[in-house]
């Protein structure tokens, strides 16, 4: 649930990130002068852009470091099972070429 949580908020934090800079990209372009933004605008976008990538290198840890021990764990408690229908399926296909 944790990591489910944690993707649905960085996919609305990417959503906002390309909403925002298509619907109105001027306040991306800030000059110094101030422009028609201002600081506050570049500033919660630049907020929400880290957060959106912070966000993402947590999945990818996840993704890299958790699943090959998840899915090891997995394997050890169905492995019989697994062998048992890769058998199965192996003889099925013998029987249906011939």
């Amino acid at each position: 649930m944790r990591y489910a949580m944690l993707a649905a908020v960085g996919a609305a934090s990417i959503w906002a990130v390309i909403t925002a800079s298509t619907n109105n990209g001027e306040w991306l372009l800030v000059d110094a002068g101030g422009g028609q933004g201002g600081s506050q605008h570049a500033i919660a976008f630049w907020l929400l852009a880290a957060f959106a990538t912070l966000i993402t290198l947590s999945l990818f840890r996840f993704v890299i470091f958790g699943l090959p021990s998840m899915f090891g764990s997995w394997y050890q408690e169905r492995k019989q099972w697994i062998y048992m229908l890769v058998c199965g399926a192996l003889l099925y296909g013998v029987f249906y070429l011939m």
